[in-house]
């Protein structure tokens, strides 16, 4: 049985992530996969077009990333889940720790905003591309898996929302599925920012 990493059980948000990644694993193409991720990236970078070097650097939402921070955090993961994937492809488990659910490289603090989105739709295409070299064939039970943190947003007895993380192995399906939810999940964040900088 999977538990968080207080050894605490899963909650329903998070059981229904995990029922989300395993069946729509199983029911995708390769193709539906890279597009739905392409879609997801595009989402993203749209949401951060327009936002001007000052914006990006200001803290809207006290103990909330930057919109700065965000975009960082994207770039980073993205690079990281490509040279996941990249392991999976060749049917090999990933070495090395998993992808850290706060994982940025500090530019945020001082890279100009234009080479932090740049980096982003970079990272981007980088996944993009990967996938295309994707097995067409359904993998088999024994397929590699990645060591994976996930977080989940999940509801509390008084009505407040708090994270959930655990860890949890993926196989190359579930692992790209779960970045398209990373990308929306962070296009959401950065849309509450820009509203919050516009209020």
């Amino acid at each position: 049985m999977i538990t968080d990493i207080n050894n605490q059980p899963l909650s329903p948000e998070a059981e229904r992530m995990l029922e989300y990644l395993r069946s729509r694993a199983e029911s995708m193409g390769t193709a539906g996969i890279r597009e739905r991720i392409r879609a997801a990236a595009r989402e993203l970078e749209s949401a951060v077009a327009g936002v001007s070097e000052a914006q990006a650097s200001l803290r809207p939402i006290k103990d909330k990333w930057t919109i700065a921070e965000v975009v960082d955090h994207i770039a980073q993961t993205q690079i990281r889940a490509a040279e996941e994937l990249r392991h999976l492809f060749a049917g090999r488990r990933p070495p090395g720790p998993p992808v850290y659910e706060a994982l940025r490289s500090g530019a945020a603090r001082w890279a100009p905003w234009t080479e932090l989105v740049d980096g982003l739709k970079s990272a981007n295409e980088e996944l993009i591309a990967l996938l295309a070299s994707a097995p067409e064939s359904a993998h088999p039970p024994d397929a590699a898996a990645v060591r994976t943190v996930l977080v989940v947003s999940r509801a509390l007895p008084d009505g407040r929302t708090a994270p959930q993380i655990f860890i949890t192995d993926l196989d190359w399906r579930e692992y790209a599925l779960l970045q398209r939810l990373h990308l929306l999940d962070h296009r959401t964040q950065i849309k509450n920012l820009r509203a919050a900088l516009a209020g």
